[in-house]
């Protein structure tokens, strides 16, 4: 059926010809072909070639520049440029065989470049001139003159990931939610001959070069299709309309600022009747999608100029061989003529092409009867992601193939009109969202790194966040090939709780491996849920020789003992968990531990917090390594890590090497006696209160002896200040001040309420009352002993009162001296309520030395109901006076001893002596002791309470013991002048101005 190629195809009747790149190519002669292109899309055509070789090798053409050159009804040349990406042979006939060569433009190389990266604080200009650089040799592109300004107002990605997404794919979506669109453009000078052009205003697109040249320059006709005409024309031409959102909202939550950021654009033109619906377009764009509300206004209106671009679109059919996506044309002699010369102007955005060469009638009738049977392609889409936007028909359309068959070419197109400006639209799989993400899949595992990317600490540096506690990671699919790719922006952390200055704060250090998440699933808004143990352990693990499972080995937990941890470390480097049940056995539980530990910055030291659960041991460890402090509770043992070692008591411990403090600003009770019941009030003391009763009925009783028998009574029973009077209570004697401390008793239910209850010192019993301490006091009740010792000093003392009582014995004992100082009286009673052992009442004895009593102010008396003894058993008793000394008894019989001897005796004077001797007058003299006098002279410096400064030139009133009162001024160190007096004494002192 086919002639020779020479006789069918010549260089002056050749209506489609193929002409190769630089480097050349065979002379193929074009049978027909067909395709696609659109705006944002590019294009892709189907080229059939013959050839006298059969045999031509199909891998020779993949990869190379390719041009497809289409004779104009005026003779020029119109040129379409691509590489081809497969080749295809179709058979042989008679002779020839036939070659189906698929091109398309530069970017479609980009679908087959697939990367994973990040690019950090990048313009979309910035990101997409980077992957296009990876194209350099293949690849030509400009920037309209209007997209530097359109861009202007744009805020440079602070992170932008390029995840599991071919080249093209990641670009095409950068420009769309820019509302950049793309064209291909033919360039001589370009490696393809042929360039990509971003645009940013379809309203630059170049006219059609017929619409410039036809009918004078006024534009292409609408006419018939007929043989003779000279020029193409449009021959098919109507309007298509959609009914469309007619409003955009976009919405995006900004959780620095905490609040959402909206915006709302309504279209600008009038979509249909005033009875058609109002549709909304509502968009989540994410989170912190927008900055500010122009910004998600800009967006929006982005979207609403995406819409309206497709509510009036315009679909034809023609000849003009021209015809190319990203050119404008004028129509004239419409038949629905609006009258308004902007209406005829339209531009250009998908054209469906169909050429047949100009063959014999015979031939082109065998070609279009091929043509119109399903065609092969080159391979089936499968990879899940469509190459391209546009992609070939298995069918080629009746109506085309027929007018092409008659008239060499023709073409379905669609366009918009010229002022209507046009911004590309992707949707997802579902249609839902305008200018989609890519979805991430799922949570994915990351490594925490520091300030340059490095994925290990450097030395106590192994934190590294801001004031958000916001880190940075790195995925494991990074390539890190730029500064940009080598972490991510700073990742908000997951936390069991987060609020004001409160919640938890867990965050992973550099080198540990986490898993994160993306908010909504978008790949750019990544979180940390967590962190991941990782690295192979010590034990456990059994082996592998020649492939076959071995035992499992955990020979290497056995040395560890209560101080040395065994197994704890990784044979593979990584972050092995602190407690784990690979050696049961050897580390004496199950799995048994949970809890949580720390790590000291570049250090071995920790804090942890230990729940062990091993059965009938329950036991609760905080502890930090700092001076080994630690609070153990419940089944107390050693622990080295994960081993369990040897028991060490029950109960509680509270233990550090270095200084401790207990405070409690409202009351402390300290007690060994258990509550009754599980549910008892924690100040439940009742036990402790009966021994302060005992107390104070013990010291009022010991008190009422010492009046008896003319002893000084106990301050503690009768009161300190005054009668029932102390400093804590003003109507109550110090230790039944006590007992009414730990008797308070307040409300239950309400904060506020007990609190008063408190500080009004309630004692009165409710049911929905509970014991409580009126006052800040420490009570410590011990339900056995109560000991107290230290290994220098044990010092006690207080403002008031100290009482010891003891139902039975007190002892002291004292290796050294006991010095009893007083500064008013000392009263000793003895046998106030029953007589001692041997009817002992008081002994005063010094093994050693003498006893020394003295009253240097006033009186000594000695008195006794029966006899006083005076014996010294080797020496002798000496009495001497400064004056007088004179023995009396009852009878009357005196002896006075002053300058003389004065015997007195109202009875006889026996004298039994074997010598008496009565010598004359003499004088001997005596020395006598001199007493020391004490004075309590002091003066007082007065300070504020809170602030601690002196209070300089106050007036002050101060009142004496006497009850004398003084009113008295400070100086400007706020010293009070000399109080002079003989004995200790209170002194009350008042502010008064």
């Amino acid at each position: 059926m086919l002639h020779s190629i020479s006789t069918l195809f010549t260089s002056d009747t050749r209506l489609y010809a193929v002409t190769w790149g630089d480097e050349g190519g065979p002379d193929l002669p074009v049978e027909a072909w067909w395709g696609k292109e659109e705006l944002s899309g590019g294009f892709e055509y189907a080229i059939d070639l013959l050839s006298t070789d059969v045999h031509l090798e199909l891998k020779t053409f993949l990869g190379r520049a390719l041009t497809l050159t289409t004779r104009l009804s005026d003779g020029s040349s119109f040129p379409r440029s691509g590489y081809v990406r497969s080749a295809l042979k179709l058979g042989a006939d008679g002779g020839f065989a036939r070659y189906r060569l698929f091109v398309v433009s530069w970017l479609w190389l980009l679908s087959r470049g697939r990367h994973h990266r990040v690019f950090q604080e990048k313009t979309v200009i910035a990101i997409i001139e980077t992957v296009f650089a990876d194209y350099a040799d293949v690849a030509a592109w400009q920037w309209s003159e209007e997209v530097a300004g359109f861009m202007a107002d744009t805020r440079p990605r602070s992170y932008c990931v390029q995840y599991n997404e071919s080249d093209y794919a990641f670009v095409s979506r950068l420009l769309a939610e820019e509302g950049l669109g793309w064209k291909v453009d033919e360039d001589a000078e370009a490696p393809g001959r042929h360039r990509i052009t971003v645009f940013a205003d379809s309203h630059s697109f170049p006219e059609d070069c017929l619409s410039q040249s036809a009918n004078g320059g006024r534009g292409i006709r609408f006419h018939r299709a007929d043989s003779q005409e000279d020029q193409d024309a449009v021959l098919a031409f109507g309007e298509q309309r959609r009914l469309l959102a007619a409003r955009s909202t976009h919405l995006a939550y900004d959780y620095k600022a905490k609040k959402v950021v909206a915006a709302s654009v309504p279209t600008a033109q009038r979509f249909a009747s005033d009875h058609a619906p109002r549709l909304e377009s509502y968009d989540d764009a994410g989170p912190y999608a927008f900055a500010t509300a122009d910004e998600a206004e800009r967006y929006g209106r982005l979207a609403m100029e995406a819409i309206e671009a497709r509510y009036q679109t315009w679909l034809g059919r023609s000849t003009v061989r021209s015809l190319r996506p990203g050119t404008r044309l004028d129509l004239v002699d419409l038949p629905q003529d609006p009258g308004q010369s902007a209406d005829h102007r339209f531009a250009i955005r998908e054209v469906v092409h169909v050429g047949i060469n100009n063959l014999t009638g015979e031939v082109i009738a065998a070609i279009a009867s091929r043509l119109s049977r399903p065609q092969p392609f080159a391979e089936p889409e499968t990879d899940g992601e469509m190459i391209m936007s546009v992609a070939l028909a298995g069918e080629i359309p009746g109506e085309l193939l027929k007018l092409a068959a008659a008239r060499g070419y023709a073409n379905r197109f669609e366009a918009l009109h010229a002022d209507t400006p046009w911004r590309p639209q992707l949707v997802d799989d579902t249609g839902s969202r305008l200018n989609p993400r890519p979805t991430a899949p799922g949570p994915m595992s990351a490594t925490v790194v520091g300030p340059e990317g490095d994925a290990s600490p450097n030395g106590a540096d192994e934190i590294w966040c801001d004031r958000l506690g916001r880190i940075k990671i790195r995925f494991h699919w990074q390539q890190g090939e730029t500064p940009d790719d080598q972490d991510s922006c700073w990742v908000r952390v997951m936390q069991r709780q987060a609020g004001p200055g409160m919640g938890w704060q867990w965050l992973p250090r550099i080198g540990q491996e986490v898993l994160v998440d993306f908010l909504n699933g978008d790949i750019d808004r990544p979180y940390v849920m967590g962190s991941l143990y990782n690295g192979k352990g010590e034990g456990g693990v059994p082996a592998t020789p020649g492939g076959q499972s071995g035992a499992t080995d955990d020979s290497v937990f056995d040395p560890a003992s209560d101080h040395r941890p065994a197994g704890q470390g990784n044979l593979a480097a990584g972050n092995s968990p602190a407690w784990h049940g690979g050696a049961a056995a050897s580390h004496r539980h199950p799995a048994a531990l949970s809890g949580f530990k720390s790590k000291e910055f570049g250090g071995p030291g920790y804090n942890q917090l230990v729940m062990d659960d091993s059965d009938g041991q329950q036991r609760l460890q905080l502890k930090s390594t700092q001076h080994s402090s630690e609070l153990n509770l419940g089944y107390l043992i050693h622990q080295a890590n994960n081993y369990r070692g040897s028991f060490r008591g029950t109960g509680l411990e509270l233990r550090t090497d270095a200084w401790g403090a207990l405070r409690a600003g409202r009351g402390l009770i300290m007690s060994t006696w258990p509550h009754g019941t599980p549910g008892a009030p924690a100040g439940d003391m009742a036990p402790a209160m009966a021994l302060l009763q005992q107390a104070d009925s013990l010291a009022q009783t010991l008190s009422q002896a010492a009046g008896t028998h003319q002893t000084v009574k106990l301050a503690a029973a009768i009161g300190s200040l005054g009668p029932n009077q102390s400093t804590i209570d003003d109507q109550a004697a110090p230790l039944k001040a006590l007992h009414k401390i730990a008797s308070g008793m307040v409300d239950g239910k309400d904060q506020d309420t007990a609190q008063s209850d408190a500080e009004q010192k309630h004692t009165a019993t409710g049911q929905s009352k509970v014991p409580h301490l009126t006052d800040p006091a420490i009570i410590q009740a011990a339900r056995g002993d109560f000991g107290q010792v230290a290994g220098q000093h044990l010092q006690v003392a207080n403002d008031e009162t100290i009482t010891l009582a003891s139902g039975a014995d007190s002892n002291f004992a004292i290796a050294g001296k006991t010095r009893i100082h007083s500064g008013q009286a000392i009263g000793l009673l003895a046998g106030a309520t029953t007589p001692g052992d041997g009817n002992t009442g008081l002994k005063l004895i010094a093994a050693k030395d003498d006893i020394d009593l003295q009253a240097q102010s006033d009186e000594m008396k000695f008195q006794a109901k029966q006899e006083v003894k005076l014996v010294s058993v080797n020496a002798h008793i000496d009495f001497a006076a400064a004056k007088k000394i004179h023995l009396a008894v009852e009878g009357g019989a005196s002896i006075t001893i002053d300058g003389g001897i004065i015997v007195q005796c109202p009875g006889t004077i026996t004298v039994h002596a074997s010598k008496k001797k009565f010598s004359g007058p003499t004088s001997l003299s005596r020395e006598m002791n001199t007493w020391p006098t004490t004075n309590f002279d002091d003066s007082y410096i007065l300070r504020n309470e809170s602030t601690g400064e002196p209070l300089a030139n106050c007036l002050v009133e101060l009142t004496r013991m006497d009850g004398s009162k003084l009113k008295i001024k400070t100086d400007a160190s706020g010293k009070t002048p000399v109080q002079k007096s003989e004995f200790l004494e209170m002194i009350d002192v008042r502010i008064i101005g």
